[in-house]
């Protein structure tokens, strides 16, 4: 059967039948927006966003066999996983967590967890992390909020950010690399993966979209 053809991205102005990065994130809003800052070139992105603010860590890889299944996707597309720890810090979520890494590598996803969450990637394109790391989300939001005033995930899209913000998070996340992605006890956040992973392809420039800043 042959592949489905990609609809144009006339916002981005992506070729038609470019490339896919497909995104499956927890969040309703977080993820997509602050990808959304950016210009796209030569692939097209999309993020899946959870609809129903419900989410479970085997309903986001789901959400990208569904798509898959649906776009008849090929060997030139990228599908993600975007999952924040601190959504899931129960024993048994921790495990589940670990389970459907697992699964992704089968199925040849890419996996990206933020640890406690999506805002401590927000957060090193302004600061250094503590050196003791943060315990969960509230105390990450409670720094950002100090930078950004009534900062909220629901209003990353209004967060002002630079170029060089933007490759400072990516070099202080690389620094944060640990091999225990899952403990309550460390902090890090994979999300420069993701940025790096568009950047090889040309998919986006670290180039801010205009009305976006």
């Amino acid at each position: 059967m042959p592949l489905k053809r990609r609809v144009l991205d006339r916002d981005s102005g992506v070729v038609r039948d470019a490339p896919l990065i497909v995104i499956a994130s927890e969040d309703t809003y977080a993820v997509h927006h602050y990808l959304t800052k950016f210009r796209a070139r030569r692939v097209q992105f999309r993020v899946l966003p959870t609809q129903d603010c419900m989410s479970s860590p085997q309903a986001v890889p789901d959400r990208l066999d569904s798509y898959r299944d649906r776009e008849q996707l090929n060997d030139n597309d990228d599908l993600w996983l975007c999952i924040d720890r601190d959504h899931w810090a129960e024993d048994n979520h921790i495990l589940n967590l670990r389970q459907v890494r697992q699964k992704c590598v089968q199925k040849g996803y890419r996996f990206a967890i933020s640890n406690p969450c999506f805002d401590l990637w927000i957060l090193l394109h302004f600061v250094d992390p503590p050196p003791e790391g943060f315990r969960n989300c509230g105390e990450v939001t409670h720094q950002l909020r100090k930078l950004i005033p009534g900062y909220c995930k629901t209003s990353v899209e209004s967060v002002v950010l630079t170029v060089d913000q933007v490759q400072q998070a990516i070099n202080r996340a690389e620094k944060m690399a640990v091999d225990d992605l899952f403990s309550r006890d460390t902090s890090t956040t994979q999300m420069h993966l993701i940025m790096e992973s568009l950047r090889a392809k040309e998919a986006i420039r670290l180039t801010i979209r205009e009305g976006r800043q």
